[in-house]
């Protein structure tokens, strides 16, 4: 095949899924973030808030960073614009008074009661064509692929070069 010849002791098909995974989860993302968007918030604050809300307590700002994958910069920002806009509180974790903890307000416990209906909602319509079996079984590859990528080496070591084709190599421009 072309792509293994290109790249010396690769795997197109791996390639491949890894590939079709960012283009379906940015699919799915943008699902749901049109739903978050079509209440007035982001796809990232209504995220915070469902993650602070299943929580079922305050929790350390940290804590919701952490749970979303997101730095702890990006995390400051969407925390102070909920904040901002009256859906979120900080505290002061009584146990330990440098910790700051976050709670909904009751006016995002209102929004949440809206929006999260909407996303279960988009989440059927969009899975609807596939049997729970299909989906069981998918969620099964999913952890194994997700197991696989964590155990991935950060250090692989250098990889074999890329032979470019012909027809794929550019010239450089002259410069005047």
């Amino acid at each position: 095949m072309a792509f293994e010849a290109e790249f010396p002791g690769a795997s197109w098909l791996s390639t491949r899924v890894i590939r079709e995974l960012e283009v379906v989860g940015g699919q799915a993302e943008a699902l749901v973030a049109s739903v978050a968007r079509r209440n007035g918030l982001t796809h990232a604050a209504l995220n915070a808030l469902a993650v602070i809300e299943g929580n079922g307590s305050p929790m350390p700002a940290g804590a919701v960073g952490a749970s979303m994958h997101i730095t702890s910069g990006s995390m400051t920002s969407v925390l102070d614009t909920l904040e901002r806009n009256g859906f979120i509180e900080r505290l002061t974790d009584p146990s330990d008074r440098r910790r700051v903890l976050v709670d909904v307000t009751p006016a995002a416990q209102a929004v949440l009661d809206q929006l999260l209906p909407q996303v279960v909602q988009t989440a059927t319509a969009a899975f609807g064509g596939f049997s729970d079996g299909d989906l069981l079984d998918f969620l099964g590859i999913l952890a194994r692929l997700g197991e696989a990528i964590a155990a991935t080496p950060a250090d692989l070591g250098p990889p074999s070069a890329r032979r470019t084709p012909s027809r794929l190599r550019r010239s450089s421009p002259e410069r005047k």
